[in-house]
Formats: structure tokens, C-alpha cells, sequence
């Protein structure tokens, strides 16, 4: 065989080999697909992302009124039942301190009303002492009368006297009320807040109850406090009304 015959054998064979790559490369291949058999059925559409879940309706309770709110027993968890639960209790503040100047009027207050009460006080036993007396009087004119020995002026001028009495003793028993009610008033001015530091479990509270049944989901203020109205305290829902928040792309 000679060389030319050689090389010509050599790229035919070449040559060959390129088609034969060229038609399985470019032939066309089979479809993998999925058979199963065809059923009448809905659609269902799914979407799969990731979320969170909440509380479908969260309430939020606050303080009615400012005061000195007690310390929450609850916890985050603790289930509540609709207007029996008592979620917190708040007293009235503490009195303000007393500048020396308030304190020195106060002093003088106070002192003038013990003063008032105890004219108010002499002023009623006098007029006990009169009604005795004129009680006296109007009995031994009823006794005269009978007897004949005083006209019928005399015993009504003892009557009137005796009815006057009566009602300046009522007169001075109000005012002795008055002046002790003043008294009580300008003590009241009078007290600090050390005063009032010996709490005990019963006090005129304001009692905040649970709007609906539920669990306690957060305790914004758990601590004794100053709080004013409006502040918020402690959030309550019912763990098994959820809602599932995704975020999606639409």
C-alpha cells in the first residue's frame, strides 16, 4: 500500500467517524415525562414560603384611671376567664409632700379648726344646759295650769321657750358637725406619703377585669407602679384564633 493510499484511508476513516458523532449528537432524543393514570378532581394550588402565626384579635388593656397600680400576680400564659379574672388592682397616689411654707398653713388650719370645734362643742352644752332649764319650766307650767294658779299666756310663753331651746340645741349640734367635718379636713391636708406606706390587701380599688376569655400574652407592666390613665398594661388573646402572616411576591 502505498503512502497516498495510506493518508486517503486515514481521513476517510476520519471523516467517518465525524459524521457518525455528528448524527448522534444532533438526532432527536426522547421526552422523559411522568404517566400515571388521568382522574377527574379539583385543582389545588399550594405555595410553600415562610411565615409566622399571631393572635387573630389581641387586646390590649390600660389603666382607667391614674393611680398606683399593684403588682400583676399573672404571668405570660395564664389563662383568663371574661369578666371574673382580676388582671390588676390600682389605689389611689400617695399624697405630695408639703413645702414648709404649705406645711406652716396647714398647721395654722388645723389648729383654728380645733379651735371652731371646741367653741362648737361649748356652744352645744350650752344649749343643753337651756333646753334643761326651759324643759323644767315648761313642766311646772303645765303643772300651775292644771292647778289654776298661771294664766294660759304664761304656760304658751313657756312652750315657745321651750321649743325655741329645742331647736337652738339641733342648730348646735349641726354645727358642731360642721366644725368637726373642717377638722377632719385640715388633718387630711396634713398627711405625707409616710403616712400612708402601711398598705393592707383591702383598699377602695379600682379593679381592671379580663374583656374575654383567653391567655395572657404579654405583661407590659408587671412591677408596682405609678401609672397614668391610658397606659397600657398587659395584652390578652385567644391562642387558638390564629392567623398565619407570609410575606409573598405577587
Amino acid at each position: 500500500m502505498t503512502v497516498l493510499m495510506k493518508r486517503m484511508a486515514f481521513w476517510g476513516t476520519l471523516v467517518l467517524l465525524l459524521v457518525i458523532g455528528l448524527v448522534f449528537a444532533f438526532r432527536p432524543r426522547a421526552v422523559v415525562v411522568d404517566m400515571t393514570e388521568i382522574q377527574h378532581g379539583e385543582l389545588v394550588v399550594t405555595v410553600d414560603d415562610e411565615g409566622r402565626t399571631r393572635v387573630h384579635d389581641i387586646y390590649v388593656l390600660s389603666a382607667p384611671v391614674a393611680g398606683r397600680m399593684r403588682r400583676i400576680d399573672l404571668h405570660a400564659g395564664d389563662e383568663v376567664a371574661a369578666r371574673e379574672t382580676v388582671i390588676a388592682e390600682i389605689e389611689p397616689i400617695d399624697p405630695a409632700f408639703l413645702d414648709p411654707r404649705s406645711e406652716a398653713q396647714a398647721m395654722a388650719d388645723m389648729r383654728a379648726a380645733e379651735s371652731s370645734e371646741a367653741l362648737a362643742r361649748a356652744t352645744v352644752e350650752q344649749a343643753e344646759a337651756e333646753l334643761e332649764f326651759a324643759r323644767r319650766e315648761h313642766d311646772r307650767a303645765t303643772e300651775l295650769i292644771e292647778e289654776g294658779t298661771i294664766s294660759e299666756r304664761e304656760r304658751d310663753d313657756a312652750e315657745r321657750e321651750y321649743r325655741t331651746k329645742r331647736a337652738a340645741l339641733a342648730t348646735a349640734l349641726a354645727a358642731l358637725d360642721v366644725r368637726s367635718y373642717e377638722l377632719e379636713r385640715a388633718r387630711a391636708a396634713l398627711v405625707t406619703p409616710a403616712d400612708t406606706q402601711a398598705r393592707t390587701e383591702d383598699c377602695d380599688c379600682v379593679a381592671i377585669r379580663a374583656p374575654v376569655d383567653g391567655s395572657v400574652l404579654r405583661i407590659l407592666q408587671q412591677s408596682e407602679a405609678v401609672v397614668r390613665s391610658g397606659a397600657p398594661i398587659i395584652e390578652i388573646g385567644d391562642p387558638r384564633d390564629l392567623e398565619i402572616v407570609v410575606d409573598l411576591l405577587s
